[in-house]
């Protein structure tokens, strides 16, 4: 019953953010990069953030870098090819910008890691408006995302 309920709290519903004006936008890469790819475009093109930092994932995935009217965009491909890879990309990239805020756009499951690593990586504000994953990819996100945050809590600890 704890476990169910840990699972609901952390990666069904996890705490999230409403969107605001932030120095960039950060769209992880991962499970239905579509609606990722949609949700972050949409909030640059709202006005959210002039830029749009944008993960590829790994050299070998297909996902081409989006065009968004009026946004710088940057696309980037992480070797490590994960979460906590991206988080440390775009931590160095908003630090040397000089940033104070940043957005990420995960998916839903992944909210409540990508939130950890990046603040682990970045010190300023960091904003989590998740990309909705549909219902039927939820049960077998949410057992990855298990392991991915025991991972991050008690073995990668750092950036």
């Amino acid at each position: 019953m704890v476990f169910v309920a840990a699972t609901f709290a952390l990666f069904i519903y996890p705490p999230t953010d409403q969107p605001r004006p932030v120095d960039g936008i950060l769209s992880l890469n991962g499970n239905d990069e579509p609606a990722r790819e949609a949700e972050a475009a949409s909030l640059a093109k709202q006005g959210y953030a002039p830029v749009l930092l944008f993960s590829e994932g790994s050299r070998a995935n297909d996902t081409p870098c989006p065009k968004v009217p009026r946004v710088s965009v940057v696309c980037f491909f992480d070797v490590t090819n994960n979460t906590r890879g991206e988080a440390r990309w775009a931590g160095q990239y908003a630090v040397r910008h000089h940033w104070h805020s940043l957005m990420i756009v995960p998916g839903r499951t992944q909210a409540m890691r990508a939130r950890l690593l990046t603040e682990r990586c970045f010190p300023g504000q960091v904003v989590v408006v998740p990309a909705t994953e549909p219902v039927w990819d939820i049960p077998d996100e949410a057992l990855h995302e298990w392991g991915g945050l025991l991972a991050a809590l008690f073995i990668y600890r750092g950036c």
